[in-house]
C-alpha cells in the first residue's frame, strides 16, 4: 500500500514538472484536479462532441472585416452539470464531475458559461487530454453577480472539464452556453508551430533593446478576448492611472473592439497580462496565460471612429493580483506640441507583447471619413531588431510619447510587415479627444473618470516612475525628477569608492558616461542641459551594487 501511495505521489510531481502551463492561468486558487491526485483512469467517454464551422468562409468574410481581429467563433451549445458529463465517487469519499468537450479541428477552444455559481469548498479544472495544460482551481471566489465566467484558452480540438466535490456540499451552478471555437490567431500545438499567434516577421519582441527603456509601460498592456456575440476577438489594451492613483483596475482600449458587445458579453472578456518573451528572439515556449475574467463598461465615445476618438474604458471586477507584478500607464492630454517620438506596445494578432517605434512627430488627422480631427497620425520607423508595424488584434493598443506617457489608442491604418507597407501610417484615437470632446456626458468622455475631482491636470506619470523627490533608503539619490538642467546625485558610498554612470536615451543610445570617486560630501552633478526632452534611463554602480531609474528631462 506505501509502494502504491508513493507511486501516486511521484506521478502528481511529474505532472507538476512537465506543465509548460503555469496553473495560475487565471485567478485561481491553483492545485491539482481529484483525479490526478488519485491516479484515476482518464475519462474516456465521448462527451459533448461540438460542429465545427465552415473556417472557409469564415477566412473569406475576415479578409472583408478585418478589423478587430476575429480568431474564433462561439458556437451555441447546450452542457451542464445537472444532464451531461458523468459523476464517480472516489475513494476518499468525495465526489468527481468529468465532461469532456471535443470539437474537430479547433486550434484551441475557451468555454463560456452563462450559469456559474460554485458553493464553498467545490473546485473546478480544465485540462486537455494529455494533462499538459491545467487551469485552476476555480471556487466561489470566480462567482460574480450574472453568473457568468469564461476560461482561458485550452489548446487543441479536445479538453475536459472537471468539478470536485467534498461530501455534503451543496450542488453547483454549471452550464455551458458557448464553445469558442478558434480557427486561427493562436499556436496550433499539433504541427508543432511556435508562433503564439503568428504575427508578422518585421515585429520586434518588447525585450528586444529597442524595448529596453519602456519596462515600467510595458507591464500594463494587456492582450484582451472580447467577447462580441458570436465571435471572439483579439484586441490589446492597457491599465490607465487615475488622478487620485488609488490604482482602481480602469483599462483603456477601441470603441471599435468592445462597441458591440452587451454587458454579459463583457463580463466574459479575458485579459492576458505579461504575455510576452523574456529576451529578443522568439521563445520556444509560450508565456504562461495570467489571466482575469470580466469587466464593466465605464465610458466609451467616437462611434468605432465614425465620429470621434474611439475609445472604450473597462474597470476589471477582480483585483489584479500582486504576483502579475503590472504598472498603470500615466498620460496626457497637451496637443500644443506633438510628440516627436516614441512608441506602441501591442499584441498583434495576438501574439506575445511586441513594440514599434516611431521618430517622427505625430500628425494630427481625420480617420476614414470621420469628419472630426480626432487621431495622431503615426508612421514606424526601422530599428536594429526590425521594423515594427501594427497588424490585427493590435487594435486598442496604448500611443506612448517621448516621456512614456499614453496620448491614444489604436483605430487603425495601413501599416503591415510586407515591404510596401511598412512606412504606411497608422491612426490612433486622441487622448486629449477622449478626455472631453466626444460628447457632454460622463458615459462618453475620459475626464470624469480619470480626473473625479476635476482638478485640471493636463499631465500624469504612470506608476514606477520616481518624480519630485530622491528616493529615500536607497545608497543613492537621483534628483530632482524631472530634471531640465543639472541632476543631482548622491551617495552613501565610502570616501575612494569609484562610481560609474550612464545615460541612455529611449533608443538604447548611450548619450552620457561618467565616472567618479565618491568623495567626503558625495554630491555629484551631471549636465544635461544639451540633452533633449524626453525620457531618459539613469544607470549607477559602485562595482557591488546598480540603481536604474528613468528620469524625465524638461
Amino acid at each position: 500500500m506505501k509502494l502504491r501511495f508513493n507511486i501516486i505521489l511521484l506521478l502528481v510531481l511529474l505532472v507538476f514538472i512537465t506543465l509548460p502551463k503555469a496553473l495560475d492561468a487565471q485567478v485561481s486558487s491553483g492545485g491539482v484536479p481529484k483525479s490526478f491526485t488519485l491516479a484515476l483512469p482518464p475519462d474516456t467517454t465521448a462527451g459533448m462532441v461540438v460542429t465545427p464551422p465552415a473556417t472557409d468562409g469564415l477566412l473569406q468574410e475576415d479578409a472583408l472585416n478585418p478589423r478587430p481581429y476575429r480568431f474564433a467563433v462561439n458556437i451555441p451549445v447546450e452542457a451542464g452539470i445537472d444532464h451531461s458529463g458523468h459523476w464517480i465517487k472516489t475513494s476518499d469519499g468525495s465526489n468527481v464531475w468529468r465532461l469532456n468537450v471535443q470539437s474537430p479541428g479547433a486550434l484551441a477552444m475557451t468555454l463560456y458559461f452563462d450559469r456559474f455559481n460554485l458553493p464553498e469548498g467545490g473546485k473546478l479544472f480544465v485540462y486537455n487530454p494529455q494533462r499538459t495544460q491545467v487551469i485552476g482551481a476555480f471556487t466561489s471566489m470566480n462567482n460574480n453577480n450574472l453568473s457568468t465566467f469564461a476560461t482561458a484558452l485550452i489548446y487543441g480540438d479536445h479538453l475536459t472539464l472537471e468539478y470536485n466535490a467534498p461530501e455534503g456540499i451543496s450542488v453547483p451552478e454549471i452550464h455551458i452556453a458557448e464553445v469558442a471555437y478558434a480557427y486561427r490567431g493562436v499556436t496550433d500545438y499539433s504541427s508543432r508551430k511556435i508562433d503564439f499567434g503568428g504575427s508578422g516577421p518585421c515585429e520586434v519582441n518588447v525585450n528586444c533593446p529597442e524595448g529596453s527603456n519602456w519596462q515600467m509601460e510595458k507591464r500594463s498592456v494587456t492582450r484582451i478576448t472580447v467577447k462580441r456575440g458570436g465571435s471572439s476577438l483579439w484586441c490589446t489594451g492597457s491599465l490607465i492611472k487615475n488622478v487620485r492613483n488609488d490604482r482602481k483596475p480602469y483599462i483603456l482600449t477601441a470603441d471599435h473592439c468592445g462597441n458591440k458587445s452587451s454587458v454579459t458579453d463583457l463580463s466574459q472578456w479575458i485579459f492576458y497580462f505579461n504575455y510576452e518573451g523574456a529576451g529578443c528572439p522568439d521563445p520556444t515556449t509560450e508565456p504562461p496565460l495570467k489571466s482575469i475574467t470580466g469587466a464593466t463598461l465605464v465610458a466609451h465615445g467616437g462611434n468605432e471612429a465614425s465620429t470621434g476618438s474611439d475609445f472604450f474604458l473597462v474597470l476589471l471586477k477582480s483585483a489584479i493580483p500582486d504576483s502579475y507584478n503590472v504598472s498603470f500607464n500615466g498620460w496626457s492630454r497637451e496637443t500644443a506640441q506633438p510628440s516627436p517620438s516614441g512608441t506602441t506596445i501591442h499584441h498583434p494578432q495576438g501574439d506575445i507583447k511586441k513594440i514599434s517605434t516611431y521618430t517622427t512627430p505625430l500628425q494630427p488627422a481625420h480617420w476614414s471619413g470621420n469628419p472630426a480631427l480626432a487621431h495622431w497620425r503615426v508612421t514606424w520607423t526601422g530599428t536594429p531588431s526590425g521594423h515594427g508595424t501594427t497588424e490585427g488584434g493590435s487594435s486598442g493598443s496604448p500611443l506612448f510619447d517621448n516621456y512614456g506617457r499614453l496620448v491614444g489608442t489604436l483605430t487603425g491604418g495601413d501599416s503591415g510587415c510586407d515591404s510596401a507597407a511598412l512606412n504606411l501610417p497608422d491612426y490612433y484615437g486622441m487622448f486629449s479627444y477622449s478626455w472631453d470632446k466626444n460628447g457632454t456626458d460622463s458615459v462618453n468622455i475620459l475626464k470624469c473618470w480619470l480626473d473625479p475631482d476635476n482638478t485640471g491636470v493636463m499631465t500624469l506619470n504612470g506608476n514606477g516612475l520616481p518624480v519630485g523627490e530622491p528616493v529615500e533608503n536607497e545608497w543613492v539619490k537621483i534628483f530632482p525628477n524631472p530634471v531640465k538642467d543639472q541632476l543631482n546625485i548622491i551617495s552613501s558610498s565610502v570616501a575612494g569608492t569609484s562610481l560609474h554612470l550612464t545615460i541612455y536615451d529611449i533608443w538604447g543610445k548611450l548619450c552620457r558616461k561618467y565616472d567618479w570617486n565618491a568623495s567626503q560630501d558625495q554630491q555629484v552633478l551631471i549636465d544635461l542641459s544639451e540633452l533633449a526632452a524626453g525620457m531618459y534611463t539613469v544607470s549607477i554602480s559602485d562595482g557591488n551594487r546598480k540603481v536604474v531609474r528613468k528620469v524625465i528631462k524638461q
